[in-house]
């Protein structure tokens, strides 16, 4: 439950570090793809402005941006050979080239001539190349760009970018299992205490109850069988019951803590289930109950095989309390891959969608009212829980249409 935890608050801290820092980073690349886009058209306007102001023409739809310095600052950040203006008489022929387009050849300026004509605000991309047109008394002029130096630079801060969120990301993982263990540590020494309380105050019960239950067992020899004795031997049995699982429980989880999983030998998985069943089956005739056990020879199990059966009887005798009267309850064995499978599945009332993730937490019960009824303190599936996974397996539990069904997997030898 800690490491769960643990790992929940871990996670929770990277996915809203790495989350925030995502969108920071986002954030900047869209604003310097803005700013590159501004930055082209500023560059195609100024050579624009530039060639009309040499030419003694200030008509056309260029805007002319900034002044003569930001203009000489814009023009130095892209080469000779990426930028460059021609311009077109009214027969359509081009009779003027600067910069780059003196170096092009005649498809490719008329390539972009067509495309320049074509689009309604005179501005666009072809090929790679950028362009703005505008009009003038002795036709029109376009300035091109290669803007591949830009493109460079969009992309390289988009890898900086990737890379410093990498960096960040392994950073704030580091942050994060600190934080996460500094966070959860109080709550792991809460657990650790309550543990140790319930095993100590376990052990400390036995003594008392025993003496109890003797004592009332000499005044039963000396008064004869009296109600009230009766009432003290019950209450006194039940004390008993839960002490011992509550004890058991502490063993398991101290031995899951402590990584000690016993003594693990081959055994037969027929002869445990049979043995685990076999005290039922009177039970079961009693309740009005049939109970069928299917367990073929040929399935071994590599584990403790008390815990193991054990296992199993707490599983039936779960089943056995929530049948539905005269109902017929299956214990089934077979093999699953590499792993050995058993199934008790039983009629009876559904088990809540909601109550299932908790059917396996100790002192849980879908119905509080039967906790006295059944003998029942809550700890029997947690116990087979602990005791499954001591044994290297799982146990899971699905219900619906009045069939409630449990399944154990234990590793195959």
């Amino acid at each position: 439950m800690i490491k769960t935890l643990r790992q929940k608050v871990f996670w929770s801290i990277l996915i809203s570090a790495a989350g925030v820092l995502l969108a920071i980073l986002i954030a900047i690349n869209i604003l310097g793809l803005i700013q590159t886009a501004s930055k082209k058209e500023s560059i195609l306007d100024t050579a624009l402005t530039l060639v009309r102001s040499g030419n003694g023409n200030e008509k056309g739809h260029g805007n002319g941006r900034g002044d003569g310095k930001g203009r000489s600052e814009l023009l130095r950040s892209v080469s000779e050979g990426e930028l460059g203006v021609f311009m077109m008489n009214a027969d359509g022929i081009v009779d003027n080239k600067m910069g780059c387009a003196a170096q092009m050849d005649d498809q490719t300026i008329k390539a972009i001539a067509e495309a320049a004509l074509a689009d309604k605000d005179g501005q666009g991309s072809i090929n790679g190349w950028e362009y703005k047109a505008f009009a003038t008394e002795l036709g029109t002029g376009i300035s091109i760009l290669d803007a591949a130096s830009l493109r460079k630079e969009s992309l390289d801060t988009a890898l900086l970018s990737l890379a410093l969120f990498i960096l960040a990301c392994a950073l704030f993982a580091f942050l994060a299992f600190a934080l996460a263990k500094a966070i959860v540590k109080p709550v792991d020494e809460n657990m650790q205490m309550q543990k140790r309380f319930v095993a100590d105050a376990s052990h400390e019960l036995k003594t008392p109850l025993a003496v109890i239950d003797a004592n009332a067992s000499v005044l039963e020899q000396s008064i004869g069988q009296n109600k009230w004795l009766d009432y003290i031997k019950e209450q006194s049995a039940r004390m008993s019951g839960l002490v011992n699982e509550l004890l058991m429980l502490s063993n398991i989880e101290e031995a899951k803590e402590k990584g000690e999983a016993g003594p693990k030998e081959p055994f037969d998985a027929a002869e445990a289930v049979m043995a685990a069943a076999l005290p039922f089956e009177s039970v079961a005739f009693e309740q009005g109950l049939l109970l069928e056990t299917d367990a073929p020879d040929g399935i071994s199990i590599k584990g403790n095989r008390r815990e193991v059966e054990q296992l199993a009887a707490i599983l039936i005798d779960n089943a056995i309390k929530h049948s539905s009267e005269g109902g017929r309850i299956q214990v089934s064995l077979d093999r699953a891959m590499s792993m050995a499978r058993l199934r008790v599945i039983n009629p009876g009332e559904d088990i809540p969608t909601e109550a299932i993730p908790h059917l396996f937490d100790r002192f849980y019960k879908v119905d509080e009212s039967r906790t006295y009824k059944d003998k029942s303190y809550g700890l029997g599936l947690a116990i087979a829980k602990g005791l499954a996974e001591k044994n290297g397996g799982s146990i899971s539990v699905t219900s619906g249409d009045n069939i409630t069904e449990f399944t154990l997997l234990l590793p195959a030898e």
